[in-house]
């Protein structure tokens, strides 16, 4: 009778903790609210990706290396650090990028920087950095069970110098253009922060997309591919039907 009484008590506890316990959509705010609230677009990881095609053959080099490029809206970006505790050491940052419009795809990583962040004040003394995309930002790597580290999950680098897009010129319109259309977030930051476009004139573009190590691209080959995905254009077109 006495392990009979316990029983039941330890069922009741068990009962009574499990009605304390949220659900896992319980403890996960609402996206769709939190969309609704800022007027933001749907990120394309939980909309756009999950029905996209595939990415090219990974012995297209070229045209893996563009389509993961403009399939991006972020980098983490390299430059080598100024501030006092860890002058010259490699500093890491993210940032938001394009490589031309939804339509027009450059392969050139575009920027919208403020002298007041890490990385354009790195720049202003060394221009020299590294851009990684990596298709770990898509739902492919996820969707066919990659790690992040899987060469399968294709990660592309681009090393240069950064400068800024003079002002004025055709290329600024185009790129701050760019840049608004895809993050229209950009709109809103605050004006006093003296924003500017910066690009980077590529030296060298690593790429790992299958096993056997790194495979090195021509720069001169890469810019000149005439990219015709139009991924990212119909996304939007389908968000906005």
């Amino acid at each position: 009778m006495k392990w009979l009484l316990f029983g039941a008590a330890i069922c009741l506890l068990c009962f009574h903790g499990e009605s304390k316990t949220w659900s896992t959509e319980e403890r996960r705010p609402r996206r769709q609210n939190s969309l609704e609230q800022t007027n933001e677009i749907p990120t394309r990881r939980a909309i756009y990706h999950k029905s996209s095609a595939d990415p090219p053959d990974h012995n297209k080099l070229i045209e893996m290396a563009r389509y993961v490029m403009h399939n991006c809206d972020w980098a983490s970006i390299a430059t080598i650090s100024i501030l006092p505790a860890i002058e010259g050491f490699p500093f890491s940052n993210v940032k938001s990028i394009v490589d031309g419009s939804l339509a027009n795809s450059t392969g050139v990583p575009y920027f919208y920087m403020s002298p007041l962040d890490f990385t354009a004040r790195d720049l202003s003394k060394n221009t020299r950095a590294t851009v990684l995309v990596s298709l770990e930002e898509t739902n492919y790597c996820e969707k066919h069970n990659l790690d992040p580290e899987d060469p399968r999950c294709t990660r592309l680098m681009l090393s240069g110098k950064m400068k800024k897009v003079k002002e004025g010129t055709p290329e600024y319109t185009f790129a701050k253009a760019a840049l608004f259309e895809r993050h229209p977030a950009m709109a809103n930051f605050p004006p006093d922060h003296d924003w500017f476009v910066a690009k980077m004139k590529i030296a060298q573009i690593a790429m790992i997309d299958w096993f056997g190590g790194a495979k090195y691209i021509s720069v001169k080959e890469y810019l000149a591919y005439n990219y015709t995905g139009n991924e990212m254009l119909h996304y939007y077109n389908r968000l906005h039907q």
